[in-house]
């Protein structure tokens, strides 16, 4: 059995390396751009702390937080096509499955209210604003769609609240790797598509006027406050 099971692998490797090379390449210019927006996005969010730059804080802390979360996508998808073997996919799989799970319900929260006045105030154009809800109603129906798939996966196995060791089993061996990665890159396109927008809001705080501004706006509510 244990034979069978090495040949399989073997064979496995040989197979899909050539699939796996091209991931490979095609990912490498994704990562180095990823890499390099957030080492700029983290800087930025530091000066606007700094500078207690409210709104601009609030624009770049989202920013950052989604390409974190797009990071972790990614890093999940290069660990499933470089699995070999059942187990160990499904082992990635159950455990992005948790990832989805928490990405799809928080975002829709970081666009709140808090966000939607930083957007307002920031004078965002009416297509950008647009752009916005687009892809804020879409986010919205990923997780209608795919919250019970992901939520069963996410308490059952990732979780390990099913104490049924053989239900618990029985729901693991069940599990499709391909369902989550298919889901998966469906969620990577939206936050994509949000990435973009908040790229476009973010030009709107680049001028010293608009900074400045925001500094003044943001004492003025402390004092208030």
């Amino acid at each position: 059995m244990a034979n069978s099971e090495q040949m399989k692998n073997v064979l496995e490797r040989v197979v899909l390396l050539p699939v796996r090379l091209r991931h490979r390449r095609r990912a490498r210019p994704k990562h180095k751009n990823r890499a390099a927006a957030l080492a700029t996005v983290t800087n930025t969010l530091k000066q606007a702390r700094e500078l207690k730059s409210e709104n601009l804080k609030r624009v770049f802390n989202v920013g950052l937080f989604l390409l974190l979360l797009d990071q972790d996508l990614a890093d999940f998808t290069d660990d499933l096509l470089g699995a070999i073997g059942d187990r160990r996919r499904r082992f990635v799989a159950k455990h992005e499955a948790v990832l989805l799970y928490e990405v799809a319900e928080d975002v829709p929260q970081l666009l709140g209210k808090e966000f939607r006045q930083t957007v307002e105030a920031l004078g965002t154009p009416d297509d950008l604003l647009k752009r916005l809800n687009d892809v804020s109603s879409d986010l919205s129906k990923f997780w209608e769609e795919h919250r019970e798939f992901l939520r069963a996966i996410r308490n059952a196995v990732a979780a390990h609240r099913e104490h049924d060791a053989l239900r618990y089993r029985e729901i693991l061996e069940a599990l499709e790797p391909l369902e989550v990665m298919r889901r998966a890159a469906d969620l990577s396109g939206h936050l994509e598509r949000l990435i973009s927008v908040l790229s476009g809001i973010a030009l709107l705080t680049a001028s010293p006027v608009a900074i400045v501004r925001d500094m003044l706006g943001s004492r003025t509510k402390m004092r208030a406050g």
